[in-house]
């Protein structure tokens, strides 16, 4: 949750201490926190990096829905901020590993705690599937919604369909949860808008200018990515937008005059290089 908020305010205040921090944060935790088993696709997480006693000496303790589920959501923030995809494809991994380790396969959401973690502690050794927002944002909502965000740039159906089960599994008690279900109406939201997908490629002053216009106004279904043109390839992006921005017209002058793409799905809209122009199709898509 703090990498994803320092990514917010680096964006919104325009600092870069703040960015920096945020990405040493999250690359820390990818490189101490999560294991990568042999032949797997998946990555185990862990719950704690350090301790402040006895370094070492403590055992590894395995990491509960949210660790995974917000770890998640600030791979994809990283990914936006800096486009390197190595943010997205670790994103992939633990959304991998969190449907095999918690989602309930019977009786759809997801549990907690993972099916068999060994020695649990105190109320750990129950396992629940949280949906309230209290005092943090509900795991099973925080899930739903990160999954949704990596099947609008994976077009992984199986992503969508699991959000989906997982919403539907508590529509009948969610309306009694009130203040406490402010994650679950921001992942029902993504579940039914469009994905919209503003992409900036260029850098400089007027790159800045249209990422501006760009970040402007909240969507939660809105996601703004900004790019060099050197990361406008195949090998370099998600797969969704790889089939739409390497064949773009004109790119290779993007480096001197920014683009800004308003795309949903593999459908863009023709490309602004106008403040004007980029804010009169996020007015018609959102």
């Amino acid at each position: 949750m703090a990498i994803s908020a320092y990514l917010d305010a680096a964006r919104v205040m325009g600092l870069e201490p703040p960015r920096v921090f945020a990405l040493r944060t999250l690359d820390r935790i990818l490189s101490e926190a999560v294991l990568h088993e042999t032949g797997s696709s998946a990555s185990d997480l862990l719950h704690v990096v350090a301790y402040a006693e006895r370094p070492g000496s403590t055992k590894p303790i395995p990491g509960v829905l949210d660790d995974y589920a917000l770890l998640i959501h600030a791979c994809v923030d990283a990914w936006q901020a800096t486009g390197a995809l190595r943010y997205y494809a670790a994103a992939m991994r633990l959304a991998d590993a969190m449907v095999a380790k918690f989602h309930d396969d019977d009786g759809g959401g997801f549990f907690d705690t993972e099916k068999n973690a060994g020695d649990k502690l105190g109320a750990l050794t129950a396992r629940r599937k949280p949906m309230q927002d209290s005092p943090t944002p509900a795991g099973n909502s925080t899930a739903a919604g990160a999954l949704l965000r990596l099947e609008a740039l994976s077009g992984r159906a199986d992503f969508r369909a699991k959000a989906e089960e997982t919403l539907a599994a508590f529509a009948g008690v969610i309306e009694h949860y009130g203040l406490y279900a402010g994650s679950y109406a921001l992942a029902l939201e993504r579940l039914l808008l469009p994905p919209i997908q503003v992409v900036l490629i260029g850098e400089g002053e007027r790159a800045q200018r249209l990422a501006a216009i760009a970040q402007a106004r909240f969507a939660v279904n809105k996601a703004v990515v900004i790019l060099h043109p050197d990361q406008v390839t195949t090998a370099n992006l998600p797969p969704v937008l790889a089939e739409t921005l390497p064949h773009l017209p004109g790119l290779d002058q993007a480096a001197i005059t920014p683009l800004a793409l308003v795309c949903r799905g593999t459908t863009c809209l023709p490309p602004a290089s106008s403040a004007d122009e980029l804010l009169e199709q996020i007015n018609a898509e959102l």
